[in-house]
């Protein structure tokens, strides 16, 4: 008993030296010189002083000192700048002003009204707060323990369910030299500018005197992260397809030197990426000053940006339910990430949530957790989450943005929208702000071919009567404007409505738009914006009518039990069928009898259109579930939560079915069909 008692105080005393021996082991790095003086009087032995150059020092330091740094003299950011050698701190001195000079300047502009105003009505701040609770339950994010690379892949799993079923997003981790902690990126590629990219990020490391142990951070900087996460989710609920490469980072090790954003902003520099411009989120739900947001006027932010960000809160956010207020502070030398950015010549911004003479007294400590934000329910940090938003949508700009006209209604509680299908688009939609942008759905149209428009609507009272109408922009112009580009309209008390048209010889091949509104009681015209009703737009193709093609021997039927992959053929209803990246694409078909009635012909639709779900948003516990593709003969419903736990399994009799859902929470679920790959899932938010 004694010798294992011996045992176990000499293990106990090991692990106490070799905490000691890495307080004390010394490390390279620079900081204001003025900083470094006060640093060096406050901890002689702990600082040595190698060079100092223009106000700023090269220094050798150790851990105890930058806890100093952290809590004495400073009120937030490391205040330093970690560097892997005495040589690399020098010449990060030496090229201090050089490398701002090299600042890049974008030009940038306000067009997106419709995108943003979608955008920012669908962030929801519940989801704010249970991000932070659920990072903060970490109980530590000290870079160099086991739940830091935890959260990081929690994280990942966490993004990649929220972009499944888009093929033009990425989601990576980035291992770093300077700390076992990995950073994540998540990339949406651009469509027409996929080597240009707006980017924000946040670190997701957290530091306290206990940091091995307990460092909670709530505000610093879980806020930050659950942030940049409600933006993400918000891009991919609307299905937002930027023309510029979007990116999403969570740094690692920024309280000990900004060491996983300085490798990566680095290594950016290296290969020439080319940056827009950059936004740190690093606390964004304590508000201790009478203003909203606060933008850091350091001189090494880009001002460019700062003027940016001011120009979209006084365009978007100056009144009405998405109103909030702005101001400056200034923070200090290596402050949060966005200094790596601007290090490396990229313009770089920082909103944060207070005046620095208002911060969190509870960062850096075991103290910094959700309870002690003094406004409920991460309300504060919404407001940051709409400002990237703003940010995000207005510097890559929208695939679909354009110079059409605006139209839509200001109020959907009457009625909306709900379905519209035409050609290959079959698309379901809940009621949002009177107006919906799916221009990234695409159908192809024959020229000199007739071809059917189905319109379904949500309406508060059956039997009110409702203008539909549909144009199409044959000229491609830009405006609706012209002969022939209204395809239809129909008033009637109707839900749902059919209709035809013919494509004109005269129509110009290729992409264009089609718009569609729902207007109370009248017809409404293209550009018009109404009280009661909705407006939809989608993409079209105009292509050369072709005859039939016969289809190739050997190809095997549909089988609704396999899993395709791209490239393979199938045939289906008579017609053959390739998968590509995209989905299903209708290459040939048998048909040549034009009395074939080719609506009574089942789809063999996209995966991500293989579920539908009514209503979604659901506020009544009964949902609609539709399978298409004949699925649902071989298949269950499952329906699981947000962090993959199988909640129900519903076997399904038809292609149809209604469900009880009372037993479900408020919150966000996953409806999928079991033994499938990620393409069958449709996400159901319950209000």
């Amino acid at each position: 008993m004694k010798n294992q008692f011996l045992f176990s105080w000499l293990i106990f005393l090991c692990l106490n030296l070799s905490n000691i021996r890495a307080q004390n082991e010394m490390f390279y790095g620079t900081i204001e010189t003025e900083a470094a003086l006060k640093l060096k009087k406050l901890t002689p032995n702990d600082v040595i002083i190698i060079s100092s150059l223009n106000g700023y020092s090269a220094i050798k330091l150790n851990e105890k000192a930058a806890e100093k740094l952290h809590h004495m003299i400073l009120t937030h950011g490391p205040g330093f700048i970690f560097e892997k050698s005495k040589e690399q701190a020098i010449r990060t001195i030496k090229n201090h002003h050089t490398l701002r000079k090299q600042r890049k300047v974008a030009n940038f502009s306000i067009t997106e009204d419709q995108n943003v105003n979608r955008g920012i009505s669908l962030v929801n701040n519940a989801n704010i707060d249970a991000h932070i609770r659920e990072l903060e339950a970490y109980d530590t994010r000290f870079h160099t323990t086991e739940s830091a690379r935890q959260s990081i892949a929690d994280l990942r799993k966490k993004w990649k369910k929220m972009s499944r079923g888009r093929t033009d997003v990425s989601v990576r981790t980035v291992k770093h030299e300077s700390s076992e902690m990995p950073s994540l990126i998540m990339t949406i590629k651009g469509q027409e500018l996929p080597d240009e990219y707006v980017i924000v990020g946040g670190h997701m490391d957290t530091t306290s005197p206990q940091r091995e142990t307990l460092a909670p951070g709530a505000d610093d900087n879980a806020s930050g992260i659950a942030a940049v996460t409600e933006m993400a989710r918000v891009l991919f609920e609307m299905n937002y397809q930027p023309k510029r490469s979007i990116e999403f980072m969570a740094f690692a090790a920024e309280e000990v030197g900004l060491r996983g954003s300085r490798e990566i902003a680095q290594d950016y520099k290296n290969r020439n990426v080319n940056v827009v411009s950059y936004v740190q989120f690093d606390m964004t739900n304590y508000k201790g000053s009478s203003s909203d947001i606060y933008l850091t006027d350091d001189t090494y932010n880009s001002s460019d940006l700062n003027s940016f960000l001011v120009s979209l809160m006084t365009h978007y956010n100056a009144s009405g339910k998405h109103q909030f207020t702005y101001d400056y502070t200034r923070c200090n030398y290596g402050c949060s990430d966005h200094y790596s950015w601007a290090q490396q010549g990229y313009a770089a911004a920082f909103p944060f949530e207070a005046a620095f003479s208002d911060y969190n007294p509870y960062i850096h400590t075991t103290g910094d957790t959700s309870d002690k934000f003094p406004t409920p329910n991460a309300t504060h940090a919404a407001k940051f989450t709409k400002l990237g938003i703003e940010y995000l949508i207005e510097a890559s700009k929208s695939l679909t943005n354009s110079n059409y006209c605006s139209s839509n209604g200001r109020d959907v509680r009457n009625g909306y929208i709900q379905n519209i299908t035409i050609g290959s688009i079959n698309n379901s939609s809940s009621a949002q702000n009177g107006y919906q942008d799916f221009g990234s759905l695409n159908t192809d149209l024959k020229l000199n071919d007739s071809h059917n428009i189905s319109i379904s609507a949500k309406k508060k009272k059956e039997g009110s009567k409702e203008g539909y109408t549909v144009w199409i922009d044959y000229n491609q112009d830009s405006d609706f404007d012209d002969n022939g580009e209204l395809v239809f309209s129909n008033v009637t008390t109707k839900s749902s409505i059919k209709g035809t048209f013919n494509i004109p010889s005269s129509a110009k091949l290729g992409k264009t738009r089609m718009r569609v509104s729902m207007k109370k009681k009248k017809v409404a015209s293209p550009c018009e914006s109404f009280k009661y009703g909705e407006v939809e737009d989608y993409s079209v193709t105009i292509v050369e009518a072709r005859g039939a093609i016969n289809i190739r021997k050997g190809v095997p039927a549909y089988n609704p039990n396999l899993n395709y992959t791209s490239g393979d053929e199938v045939i289906y209803f008579n017609s053959l069928y390739e998968r590509t990246p995209k989905g299903w694409k209708k290459t040939s078909s048998l048909r040549t009898n034009r009395e074939t009635d080719e609506k009574e012909i089942p789809k063999l639709v996209d995966n991500d259109r293989v579920i539908l779900l009514s209503p979604n948003p659901i506020k009544s516990n009964s949902l609609k579930i539709k399978v298409q593709n004949e699925l649902w003969k071989a298949r269950q419903i499952i329906i699981y939560d947000i962090n993959g736990n199988l909640l129900r399994k519903v076997s399904m009799k038809n292609n149809e079915r209604n469900i009880e859902i009372s037993s479900l929470s408020t919150g966000i679920y996953f409806i999928s069909l079991s033994d499938t790959d990620n393409a069958y899932v449709q996400r159901l938010i319950k209000q």
